[in-house]
């Protein structure tokens, strides 16, 4: 079996060959996390900007743990001039800032020569990836949307249509919530119209559902205006 632990005793040191090992190291390991963020990734379309920095922030970091080495001057001096530099880019995804400071992590172990670590982390964290892609966490049946329509006040009232919307609400959809009332005045034929205006947002297993659930309330009498938008898919892992 493979002794990590001499490999790592034999690079300390600041030859060409251990600094070439070190970037070697660092570029596979963060290939292989950009490898395993593709291949579990939900997104439609693929950043490839973002894989491209998956597999190259591991080198630099690397590089710059090695120079910093045991040195406490060298460590204050690289702090104050990487404050200098503002990085402006946000990642809204939650689960893309963990691939980003896992390959980041990984530059850190291999730049101070803990080789096993970095391996073995990379490893159990991309296994660890595989194994939540296929499980119930990572569910795609289940789909957020925003449902908004429109009710005149007098029809609202008259036939208990609150019981009818909280049925077909039942019976389509998983969850709702209430997120938006609204009263609005209209004119029709020289008459004012109170006009009730609902947003709810709703989790539905499919988008057959919900096209379902846009007819039914549609059929109703003194509904308007049924629209609803899909929630960017974000969010899954």
């Amino acid at each position: 079996m493979f002794d990590f632990s001499s490999l790592t005793n034999n690079l300390e040191g600041y030859s060409l060959s251990n600094i070439i090992i070190i970037a070697l190291v660092s570029f596979v390991l963060s290939s292989l996390i950009a490898l395993t963020y593709q291949k579990t990734s939900r997104e439609i379309e693929s950043p490839r900007y973002f894989i491209q920095a998956l597999i190259l922030i591991s080198i630099p970091v690397a590089s710059v743990m090695q120079a910093i080495g045991d040195s406490l001057a060298r460590g204050l001096g690289m702090l104050g001039a990487l404050a200098i530099i503002r990085f402006r880019t946000t990642l809204r995804n939650p689960r893309n800032m963990v691939f980003m400071f896992t390959s980041i992590a990984v530059g850190i172990s291999a730049g101070v020569y803990g080789i096993a670590i970095a391996v073995v982390c990379t490893l159990g964290f991309c296994l660890v990836v595989i194994a939540i892609h296929f499980s119930p966490l990572s569910k795609d049946d289940e789909i957020i949307g925003y449902i908004q329509f429109e009710i005149s006040n007098t029809d609202y009232l008259n036939d208990n249509m609150n019981d009818q919307i909280a049925e077909l609400f039942n019976k389509y959809c998983n969850k709702v919530t209430l997120i938006k009332y609204n009263v609005n005045r209209k004119k029709r034929k020289e008459e004012v119209i109170k006009m009730l205006v609902f947003e709810y947002k709703i989790n539905v297993e499919d988008k057959f559902k919900s096209t379902n659930l846009i007819d039914a309330l549609s059929e109703k009498n003194g509904i308007f205006n049924v629209r609803i938008n899909f929630k960017d898919d974000y969010e899954k892992i």
